[in-house]
């Protein structure tokens, strides 16, 4: 089985509300803001050129790489902050700085941790962390048969911009990475759909790129009835299975009946769904309308 990246665990999308808090800004007129190809776009951070990744996954909060946090001498403030990515934490800090992207400039609260968050850029951001109320990105040439659908969106102050879907009577955060390959869902938003869909372990294990270049277990899962994300019709997926949740009551298609497994246990999580490049290759854009609070997908 090939393996699988995904850029967004759990901690990241609470990105530590609590701790951080924002600068205030006058936001410039709105603009209609299009992102196209791998979305690193040239920027000013701190005064320094920056390569600066616009991703639908990316947190509000500008999130810079260590070395260019350093580089353009930013200081973190009295108390830092860690996330976790399965076991292992990761240390942050945060200040304030500008940005200038595009004709736009703007103070942010910037975050950095002591591991790189992006590759081949110096920092990135979401939809959220830029002075804009509509952020379309551009994937492909509209084809024919194409529906456009939206879904609600929610978007706090430092977390990644998301939307959301209802399996019975639990909520899955949905969030979109068209760099991504695999559609990608935490332990908890794999038993949810497993209960509620059908769904089914199949092959075998695996690991996968959760962020920060650390690698966690996934396995493979199909899905008796599909998970209809707007105009998406999700039918397999990958499921992260030691972390953020408990896949100890999902049906494996390849399980040998004498073999003991030990699976991950509850407890409080976010139950997460990542659609990769699997799903979005149907796709022509998808518009992050944050006055309207839509996320708009065109697929076919």
């Amino acid at each position: 089985m090939s393996r699988v990246a995904a850029h967004a665990p759990k901690a990241l999308l609470l990105l530590l509300v609590t701790c951080l808090t924002g600068a205030a800004i006058a936001a410039p007129k709105a603009i209609d803001y299009v992102v196209r190809g791998d979305g690193v776009v040239s920027a000013v951070i701190g005064g320094q050129p920056a390569r600066l990744r616009i991703s639908p996954w990316a947190p509000a909060a500008p999130t810079l790489n260590p070395d260019f946090a350093q580089r353009i001498g930013l200081h973190g403030g009295l108390f830092g902050f860690a996330v976790k990515v399965g076991p292992v934490k990761v240390a942050g800090q945060s200040s304030v700085t500008r940005l200038e992207v595009s004709k736009a400039s703007f103070r942010r609260r910037v975050v950095w941790f002591d591991r790189p968050w992006s590759t081949g850029a110096d920092a990135a951001v979401g939809p959220g962390g830029l002075p804009v109320d509509i952020v379309r990105f551009d994937l492909r040439a509209p084809q024919p048969g194409e529906r456009t659908i939206a879904v609600p969106l929610d978007q706090g102050p430092f977390r990644p911009s998301y939307g959301r879907v209802a399996i019975g009577k639990r909520s899955l955060i949905v969030l979109f990475d068209p760099q991504h390959r695999q559609t990608l869902a935490t332990a908890g938003a794999g038993a949810a759909l497993a209960e509620g869909l059908g769904g089914q372990f199949y092959g075998g294990a695996d690991r996968a790129e959760v962020a920060f270049g650390i690698q966690r277990p996934v396995r493979a899962m199909r899905l008796a009835r599909p998970l209809s994300v707007g105009p998406l019709a999700i039918e397999q997926l990958f499921v992260r299975t030691g972390d953020n949740g408990s896949v100890a009551g999902i049906p494996d298609a390849d399980a040998d009946p004498e073999e003991i497994v030990v699976t991950a246990r509850g407890g409080n999580r976010r139950d997460v769904l990542i659609v990769g490049r699997d799903q979005l290759e149907r796709c022509s854009s998808i518009v992050f309308d944050k006055k309207a609070k839509l996320i708009r997908l065109s697929c076919r």
